[in-house]
């Protein structure tokens, strides 16, 4: 909730009508993320047969909007943050009405006969509004009410969500370590050849939009780093599916994904 409330401290209205003046970049970059990356996770669960509790963790990630991190990467990359900051606000609302739908039919299909966690859309919809959009609701409000203070406060709170990006990986991992390290062969394995779709998705689809270099480097960003914490949250909340398990992806996936930004690091520096 503190990083969609950090989000919308950097949010205005101007950056959702920004959305109708690059309807290329814009369209690219959702589509990719919203359509595309669900699809690489199927693909993915489909070519290395990944159980089902890591199945639905991984489509977890793949339904989750870009990460609070991906507008600081943006900006340090050289990038268009302001595209990327209209990405995830559009990104974050949108996933609320998306992921549920998603995440309903993949826990019928995936989990087949285990009902315990297989869960309708109105049981995940209802805690991501809490969760994730009035949060962000309350950040913009803050932002109107308050420009001064929401403008100090940016910077912190990317810095904050960063910490509580890492505190929350370190809590499943010193919760469900023995798992972690049974499963990182493999999983490590399945989640990078799932990031590696995601960086590919982003490139292809900055290319055929024609966009310019700024705006690839920022698409290509945007779905590489999806929101770990949001994925971890859904698979561990009580009030969503209430499994430690399945946030194991994600937090594999929450460690992979730095690694692989950072090394992306010089190189698009100098793009």
């Amino acid at each position: 909730m503190f990083i969609m409330f950090g989000i919308g401290l950097s949010l205005t209205s101007s950056d959702f009508a920004r959305l109708l003046k690059q309807p290329c970049a814009i369209l690219g970059g959702l589509s990719a993320q919203i359509i595309g990356l669900p699809l690489a996770a199927l693909f993915t669960i489909i070519v290395f047969k990944v159980p089902p509790e890591f199945a639905l963790g991984l489509m977890i990630i793949a339904t989750s909007p870009g990460g609070a991190t991906s507008n600081l990467f943006s900006y340090l990359m050289k990038g268009d943050v302001a595209l990327s900051v209209s990405l995830t606000a559009a990104a974050s609302v949108i996933c609320i009405f998306t992921a549920p739908l998603i995440l309903s039919f993949a826990s019928s299909n995936l989990l087949q006969d285990d009902r315990t966690i297989s869960l309708p859309v109105s049981k995940i919809f209802l805690p991501l509004v809490v969760l994730v959009l009035l949060p962000l609701l309350a950040g913009m409000f803050t932002r109107l009410k308050a420009l001064a203070f929401s403008q100090k406060m940016q910077r912190p709170t990317v810095w904050i969500s960063i910490f509580l990006l890492v505190f929350t990986i370190g809590y499943v991992f010193h919760k469900e370590h023995d798992k972690f390290f049974l499963y990182f062969g493999k999983l490590g394995t399945i989640v990078t050849f799932f990031i590696l779709i995601a960086l590919t998705l982003g490139f292809i689809i900055g290319y055929l939009a024609k966009l310019d270099g700024r705006q690839k480097k920022t698409v290509i960003i945007e779905v590489g780093i999806q929101n770990g914490v949001q994925a971890i949250v859904i698979a561990t909340s009580p009030l969503i599916f209430n499994n430690l398990t399945l946030a194991i992806p994600a937090t594999i996936y929450s460690v992979l994904m730095y690694i692989y930004i950072f090394l992306m690091y010089p190189f698009f520096r100098r793009i």
